[in-house]
């Protein structure tokens, strides 16, 4: 059996050979369009626009150079009013090599790379054997060079490979930069030193984290500084003494939690975590109110304090009711003093007898008119011993 292919399925298959081809064939030389423009950049330099197209995509990157890094390019071709000019950027990786022609400081033409076969072997020596072309045009056009790589490699970045040195050199991350990382203590990989530098981390900040005794990741070290938890907040807030995580850290300063507070809520006896601390904050329960609660005799929850001061109950106010002598619950507290019950009542109702009057009783006294001094005189009048009920009728009878 015989197979017949039409013509244009034909030529339609034979495209696709030819882009699979180029697309699997790293050898293909790179090349494109180049542009100058010597108004756009400062005084002794040009703006240099580098061109790329292929069927799938386009490429455009462009910078200001110093002329006299252009090879053959002068300042009299670029201030006359035309020239022919060919012109190359040498690097260590290979040469971009410009022709075309200007107009009054700008112009444009072609360019084509040539790699440096003595750079890639040097790689080779070094660990980094996958060095196709394209990325050898994208080393020249950052000046990625021998010493700047050799520099990386005896810095001690671990598994760092060639992906990583370019993505290094984009962010300008320096082999000064890591050693100061490495020299504060952290041992971080290429991409979490690739992280630190996207995030402005400095490497002060990593050397007062380490000192103050936190052995954070990158991520961790990351989030603090985006939360703007600086050096001297992670000083204060020692580990040993606070055994705080980085997720603690960035909970209690986003509340504006300080660590002086932290630290008098600790010797006012409450040993607290971030959640608690971050409520009390919150609500505006000072470690003073909540040190005055403790003195009075009230040993509570955050949740407690945070319901006392929410209502506007003091801790004066919580010590007299003590000094009265009867031991209400936190929600007794607030209930007599929403109502308005004087902290002395307790007091006056000890005084005349009565030690075992409930917290409703007394606030349904208070609201009918009964207090300490109407008791007293029910008392030199020879009526004693009654109820809280008794008391509250002759009051609502008019017996004074």
């Amino acid at each position: 059996m015989k197979w017949r292919i039409n013509e244009p399925v034909a030529i339609a298959l034979c495209i696709l050979v030819v882009l699979i081809a180029q697309a699997a064939d790293t050898s293909v030389p790179t090349n494109g369009h180049w542009s100058v423009n010597k108004w756009l950049a400062g005084s002794g330099k040009v703006q240099l626009t580098l061109k790329r197209s292929t069927i799938t995509s386009k490429w455009v990157e462009s910078s200001d150079y110093d002329v006299n890094e252009l090879k053959g390019l002068t300042e009299d071709q670029l201030n006359s009013f035309h020239s022919n000019v060919r012109f190359e950027l040498v690097r260590d990786a290979g040469s971009l090599i410009c022709e075309g022609s200007l107009v009054a400081g700008t112009g444009g033409g072609s360019f084509s790379f040539s790699p440096n076969g003595a750079f890639v072997r040097e790689m080779r020596t070094l660990g980094f054997d996958d060095l196709d072309e394209s990325r050898l045009f994208q080393m020249a056009l950052w000046n990625l060079n021998l010493v700047y790589v050799r520099h990386m490699v005896k810095s001690g970045i671990r598994d760092l490979n060639t992906r990583q040195l370019l993505d290094l050199k984009s962010r300008n991350i320096t082999p000064e930069y890591v050693g100061d990382v490495r020299a504060s203590g952290y041992d971080f990989s290429a991409p979490d030193l690739i992280r630190l530098s996207d995030h402005g981390v400095e490497s002060s900040f990593l050397h007062a984290l380490h000192k103050a005794g936190y052995n954070l990741s990158a991520d961790e070290v990351t989030q603090l500084h985006d939360h703007g938890v600086d050096a001297g907040y992670v000083r204060d807030l020692d580990p040993a003494k606070y055994h705080l995580a980085a997720e603690d850290l960035i909970q209690l300063h986003d509340h504006g939690v300080s660590a002086q507070n932290i630290a008098a809520l600790r010797q006012a006896g409450y040993s607290l975590d971030p959640r608690e601390i971050v409520q009390l904050n919150d609500h505006g329960v000072s470690p003073k109110y909540a040190a005055e609660l403790n003195h009075a005799g009230l040993n509570l929850t955050p949740e407690k304090m945070v319901q006392l001061h929410d209502h506007g109950v003091d801790s004066d106010y919580v010590r007299q009711l003590k000094v009265g002598g009867y031991d209400f619950t936190t929600d007794e507290i607030i209930h007599l003093h929403d109502n308005g019950v004087s902290a002395e009542f307790p007091s006056d109702l000890k005084a005349a007898g009565y030690t075992r009057v409930t917290a409703s009783a007394i606030i349904n006294m208070w609201n009918n008119g009964v207090n300490g001094d109407y008791i007293a005189r029910l008392a030199a009048s020879g009526m004693k011993g009654l109820t809280p009920e008794q008391i509250i009728k002759l009051k609502q009878h008019g017996v004074d």
